[in-house]
Parts: structure tokens; C-alpha cells; sequence
């Protein structure tokens, strides 16, 4: 077997017989990790707890022919502050959840790694209203997903442009049905996104614009997954 190592972020973890678990992370070298840390239910070290989702670990795995064997493993960084507040751990469990939905096992992608590690960074450091947000908008251009915002996608006029369509590629105009309301507010924090000034989005204080444009974002990314994920619905997101 082939012995290498990575720095990952755990992504979620499940029981595997009465002894093991199996351990997702996302890698900055390998991306999709599946691999399984022998004993850790019934051990009492640090070796469990580094393993928890939401840990930015470095790690030694076995090369396996289905499942990788973690032989070692190290903490980088395991976000105390956001793990003790209820709400930047929803966001926390939402971001990797995502992340664990929406890749595939078909190699790194080295920009979803860099804004994972930057929005956990950033939710630990001082939480935003819009970091969920922001975070969610920002993978979903990592997948060449970008709704057009300045042209109605049905007739394209660029006038009375009110609604996203509901297929989620862009906004339409007043003169379409079965489509989301989108307000003007909603719409400028969308270009500020989009245009490269997301630290003028996050500085936004909290306000029933953030549940608008949240709700909007997510229902974005399930339809790009064409599912629901459990952790974007987790405290009324």
C-alpha cells in the first residue's frame, strides 16, 4: 500500500463496526478522502477528537482499495470558539456538509479547499450574518455556477428585474411567473458577492434581508444538487 500524507478538514465521520469509524475529509492534495480510523471508539485519546467534524487536521493514511487507513494524525486547527456557540456550529456543520454533498471522489480542486479553510477561519474569528451566505455563493462559482443578475434569463430586458427563476440561472423580470421574489437589497448584495467585494456583504448587520438572501442561496445549491441538505435547514437557515 501506498503511504501518504495531506492536510484535510473532517467532514463528517460514521460508526464503522463496534470499534471504528469512518472518517470523510476534504484534502488540499487529494481531495475526497474515505478512510477509516481503526479504534477510535474505544480509545481515550486525542486521536478521537481530532477527528470531529469541523477539524482542519494534517494526516498519514494507508492507500486502500476502497477505504484509506489513517495511520497518523495531527491538529492544525481545531475551532474551539465556533465548536462552543450554537450558531456558528450550524454554519460550521452547513459549510462542511456542502462540501461532503457536493464533491465527488475525482481529485482536488485546490479553490473549494482555500474557501472551506477561509470561511472556518472567518467563522471563528468573528461570525457575519452573511458568512453562510457568502460561503455558499462563492462554491457555488468554484462549480462554474454563476446566475446572471443583470439580464432577465427569459426575454432578456434589463428593466423590472424582480424575481430569480426558479431554475436558479439568473434573474427574470415582473413580466414572468413561478419564479422567487427577489428584492432590490437582495439583488445588490448578490452583485457585491459576484464582483469581488464580499468583506461590503459582510459587513451587513443581521436584518430579514440576510434570511431573504439566505433562503435564495440555499435554494440555489439544492437545486445544483437536486436534493435538500439536512445542515442548511438546521436553525431556520
Amino acid at each position: 500500500m501506498v503511504l501518504y500524507n495531506d492536510s484535510a478538514v473532517v467532514l463528517r465521520t460514521w460508526k464503522l463496526g463496534e470499534a471504528d469509524r469512518i472518517i470523510s475529509l476534504y484534502g488540499a492534495q487529494s481531495g475526497k478522502i474515505r478512510a477509516v480510523a481503526k479504534g477510535i471508539r474505544k480509545t481515550k485519546t486525542k486521536f478521537g477528537a481530532r477527528l470531529e467534524p469541523i477539524s482542519y487536521v494534517s494526516v498519514q493514511c494507508w492507500k486502500g482499495k476502497e477505504l484509506d487507513i489513517i495511520t497518523q494524525v495531527e491538529s492544525i486547527e481545531l475551532f474551539p470558539v465556533l465548536k462552543r456557540d450554537l450558531e456558528r456550529i450550524r454554519k460550521g456543520f452547513a459549510m462542511v456538509e456542502v462540501v461532503e454533498e457536493l464533491v465527488g471522489e475525482t481529485g482536488a480542486d485546490f479553490d473549494i479547499f482555500k474557501l472551506l479553510i477561509r470561511a472556518l477561519y472567518r467563522l471563528e474569528a468573528c461570525d457575519s450574518p452573511f458568512l453562510l451566505s457568502g460561503y455558499l455563493w462563492k462554491l457555488l462559482q468554484t462549480q462554474g455556477v454563476v446566475p446572471e443578475l443583470d439580464t432577465c434569463v427569459e426575454c432578456g430586458s434589463q428593466e423590472n428585474l424582480s424575481a430569480f427563476a426558479r431554475s436558479g440561472n439568473g434573474v427574470v423580470c415582473s413580466k414572468h411567473t413561478n419564479v422567487t421574489q427577489i428584492s432590490s437589497d437582495a439583488l445588490r448584495v448578490f452583485h457585491l458577492m459576484s464582483e469581488g467585494e464580499l468583506s461590503a456583504a459582510l459587513s451587513l448587520p443581521d436584518s430579514e434581508l440576510r434570511l431573504e438572501v439566505e433562503a435564495i442561496t440555499v435554494s440555489l445549491v439544492e437545486t445544483m444538487l437536486d436534493h435538500k441538505v439536512k445542515a442548511l435547514h438546521l436553525g431556520g437557515y
